[in-house]
């Protein structure tokens, strides 16, 4: 079976910015992807949130941000739906897992769309994914993890 890999507004973000500390270890994990290796699962709504990130949080400007990700809706990603029952379940699995419901939404859709792993840099994630019939990836080394707290305004 042909790897499934679901991305989270961190790794969409890190790798359109080339000058992130991170960006390296993501195009290594999501280039790949692009050649068709395996297939990437992307939720219809992340561009639109990778922007917001990209425009307020690190100071790219509008129109980079736009072009930037236009770009990476023309590569081969499947775009993916949420659906009220994955909404629902986010909030079940937030109530088991003791965790937020917004990283737990990424579990439920992870489950809805048969990925077999979330690329993220959210460690949180390495537990969610615990017990579940896909993986975390995060190929981020944890000394360069350290390093992004630096970035001003940082939101991953």
């Amino acid at each position: 079976m042909k790897k499934r890999i679901l991305l989270d507004v961190n790794a969409v973000a890190i790798y359109l910015v080339e000058d992130h500390p991170g960006h390296t270890f993501i195009v290594n994990e999501i280039d790949p992807g692009l050649t068709g290796r395996y297939t990437l699962l992307l939720l219809d709504y992340l561009p639109l949130r990778v922007h917001w990130v990209l425009t307020t949080k690190w100071n790219v400007p509008e129109d980079v941000a736009r072009r930037t990700i236009l770009s990476f809706l023309n590569q081969p990603v499947e775009i993916v739906h949420a659906t009220r029952d994955t909404i629902q379940a986010a909030y079940t699995i937030a109530r088991e897992k003791g965790h937020d419901v917004f990283d737990c939404f990424y579990i439920s859709l992870a489950r809805q769309v048969a990925a077999t792993s979330v690329l993220t840099t959210d460690t949180d994630f390495e537990r969610l994914c615990q017990g579940e019939d896909f993986t975390y990836r995060n190929p981020v080394p944890e000394e360069v993890l350290a390093t992004f707290h630096q970035m001003e305004g940082t939101e991953v």
